[in-house]
């Protein structure tokens, strides 16, 4: 990618990621818990001291006693979390936290997708909403370096090309490949695979940068293995969200985006594509009232000093809960 379009995808580098993970994982312990204590005294004065309670307790809800029971088998060190698997996203996401509290503060952390909700409080990056056990998610920002770039999409939406967009990998996923062998070449849809599967050949074209999706109006959005990885910069783009009800969700809310209003609603099977791309293309002015109420709704997680606060506090409440401090 140019320079330009790596700006206008607002996706960190991974060399830059890294290094500032490192750095937040290395500085002074002495420093960093004199800020959590500040941060723990001063947050409930600020001005969206409401939202960020409101999304503390969406993120960990609390039983009512206030206590979590956290089994010794199978939890980690946060300072030293050793996860067999892991990808090194999640850990160098979790390590980042480390400096914030003493020593021996242990917790259950799950790394990667999340097919099935965990049957202990764990910190995790999403919540099934299609299967029980949604209590024991506890939310908390991982894998950020994929999920929540800031985006500079200067095409406003009354500007972009009429067409629904999608560019994925669908090996392995019956519903993507049933979805791109039915729309492949449909008017009014531009829709490829971006994988190497042989049988899938017919189906593939190149993958193209986030800044290019930008030309489109409406980005198509299937759930992944768990959420929609796309779902985030396409909300804080101009363009519009195609997607269907969300069955599971991460720290961008899921089940609090509303269909009609910050994105155009398709049934589970995208059966009813054609139809619903026509009553966009029939209501101009009401997509474009979607594109901007999804760019105000992702505006809540571009203020880096909120989400430091609210991990901050996810993590102090789990230790808290569990009698660790």
């Amino acid at each position: 990618m140019s320079l330009t379009e790596i700006y206008r995808s607002g996706k960190t580098p991974k060399a830059l990621y890294f290094a500032g993970a490192w750095l937040k994982s290395n500085r002074p312990g002495a420093l960093a818990r004199h800020e959590l204590q500040r941060i723990l005294r001063t947050w409930q004065d600020r001005q969206d001291a409401e939202a960020i309670a409101a999304r503390l307790d969406f993120y960990f809800p609390l039983p009512a006693d206030g206590k979590l029971l956290m089994p010794e088998e199978g939890s980690v060190s946060l300072h030293h979390p050793v996860i067999e698997g892991a990808h090194s996203v999640y850990l160098y996401d979790l390590r980042s936290w480390r400096k914030y509290f003493p020593a021996g503060m242990r917790l259950h952390f799950k790394a990667g997708d999340v097919f099935e909700n965990p049957q202990v409080p764990t910190i995790i990056k999403a919540r099934r909403l299609d299967c029980p056990g949604s209590e024991n998610a506890i939310i908390f920002p991982l894998n950020t370096l994929r999920h929540f770039p800031h985006p500079h999409d200067a095409i406003p939406f009354s500007k972009k090309e009429p067409t629904l967009f999608f560019r994925g990998k669908i090996a392995l996923k019956p519903g993507r490949i049933e979805l791109v062998k039915r729309y492949y070449g449909h008017p009014g849809m531009d829709m490829a695979d971006t994988g190497h599967s042989p049988e899938l050949r017919q189906y593939q074209r190149p993958k193209v940068s986030i800044a290019a999706h930008f030309r489109y109006k409406y980005i198509l959005v299937p759930e992944g293995n768990d959420v929609g990885s796309a779902l985030g910069w396409v909300l804080g783009s101009n363009c519009v969200p195609v997607i269907s009800k969300p069955q599971v969700e991460h720290w961008l809310m899921h089940s609090r985006l509303e269909a009609g209003r910050h994105y155009i609603e398709v049934s589970p099977d995208f059966s009813d594509l054609e139809e619903k791309l026509e009553w966009a293309e029939s209501h101009p002015a009401l997509c474009g009232e979607i594109s901007e109420e999804g760019r105000r709704y992702y505006s809540q997680f571009l203020d880096s000093g909120r989400e430091k606060i609210i991990a901050l506090l996810i993590l102090h409440r789990y230790f808290e809960a569990t009698g660790q401090i």
